[in-house]
Parts: C-alpha cells; structure tokens; sequence
C-alpha cells in the first residue's frame, strides 16, 4: 500500500521535470540519507515550485516520477507581507509563520525608527537565510510554492511600488478593520516602537487595525496573515 502524501518526505527541487529521473541537490541526498535515513526505493515527494507535486521513487542521487498531483494547496488570495526590519532574530520568526499561513511574497525595509541597518552584504546574507527558513517552512507546512523577497528603501517606496497597500497601524481611535479582498492584496508592518509622524502623514487613509489590543512585532503579521488567509 502506498504512504499517504502527507506521509512522504517533501523537498523543492525547483523546476523539476517528470518526464525522466529528477537529479537531487547534494544537501537534500544527505538530508534523505543522513537525517530521514531513507534507502534506496522509498518514497519521496519533489516540489518543483510551480504548484505541483511529483511522487517519486528515491533511487541514489535521482528521484524517478511516478504521478503528477495537483494539491490545490496555494491560497486564491496572493499575500504580500512588507515588514519594517525589527531587531534580533524576530524576522526569522515573521517569515517562518507567514510561510506556513501562506504568504506569497516578503518586501523588506528600514522604517524611520529602524535600528537595524543592512549594509550590501548584510542584504544578500540575511535573504538567503530568510529564503533557506521559507524553504523548510514551506516543506513542513505542506505548500506547493514558495515565497519570494525583495527590498525597497523605506516606506514611501513600498508605498509607491504597491499603492493598494493597506497598513497596521496602532493610531488610536482607528476604525477600518482588517479585511481580505479578492486575488492579491499587500499588508505592511512596522517596526517596534510604531510609525513615525512623517510616516503616518505618508499612509494616510491606508491605515488599518488588528482591534484594540498592541500587537509585538513579531506577531503582527503572523496575526494578519492569519485572519486573512486561514480557511482560503
């Protein structure tokens, strides 16, 4: 009898083809290997990042096809999730969550009240191990794509990149609430310690709530994500 799906080991080879055995990453024959102590002849399923599955036979370094699914697991509403940066290790914890709620795409961003800043090399560091996070979020939570990232300067040019965006913001006596629209829809976030005035002068009428209480910023978005994403 055949595992389940959600039984198999899951692993993104991007592009992959079933039309002929599937060459694996040397990290993910050591992960099958050394980790999830697979041998020859076990069943695998390889994510090729376009939506489908292919369950596989796990042969040495190759993956032999064995059916095309369909898992109809990707959200109809595509998620953009731009995040002022925060300090530590809190944006590892952001991307993690959103991923497994099914965010579709990371923007990030120093806000006037940022205390981390990226240098160049800060930038492409600090995106790998965010794409490498997403990745094995993406893996366990049962998804089909992954998310992507990009980087934009500051608040106005998020703002001027996705001017449909709708904003967090802890302004009291907001009103608006958080409510999903149909296909893409962009959320931003910012950073501790909350928008500065030129800022809020910047998002105006975008401004939205999550309700009455403050939020850390390391469970804002996941909360917004949240409401908007489970059960579609």
């Amino acid at each position: 009898m055949r595992a389940s799906l959600r039984a198999l080991p899951r692993l993104f080879v991007p592009d992959a083809s079933p039309e002929g055995p599937i060459e694996l990453p040397k990290e993910e024959i050591d992960k099958l290997r050394k980790v999830l102590r697979l041998s020859a002849g076990a069943e695998i399923a390889v994510l090729p990042n376009d939506g489908t599955l292919i369950r596989c036979q796990f042969q040495n370094r190759e993956a032999i096809p064995l059916e095309v699914i369909h898992p109809n697991t990707e959200s109809p509403l595509r998620l953009t999730v731009a995040q002022a940066l925060p300090k530590g290790d809190k944006l590892d914890e952001i991307v993690r969550a959103c991923t497994e709620l099914g965010v579709a795409h990371f923007i990030l961003f120093p806000s006037e009240r940022t205390i981390v800043r990226w240098d160049e090399k800060k930038k492409i560091d600090r995106v790998h191990r965010l794409a490498t996070i997403a990745r094995e979020a993406a893996e366990v939570s049962f998804r089909a794509v992954l998310p992507t990232f990009s980087l934009a300067d500051d608040l106005a040019a998020v703002l001027q990149a996705k001017p449909d965006s709708v904003v967090l913001s802890e302004v009291e006596g907001l009103s608006p609430k958080l409510v999903p629209v149909p296909g893409e829809m962009t959320i931003v976030v910012g950073p501790e310690g909350g928008w500065a005035q030129r800022e809020l002068a910047l998002i105006g009428d975008r401004g939205v709530t999550l309700g009455p209480r403050v939020l850390r910023v390391d469970h804002a978005a996941p909360a917004a994500a949240a409401l908007l994403l489970l059960d579609r």
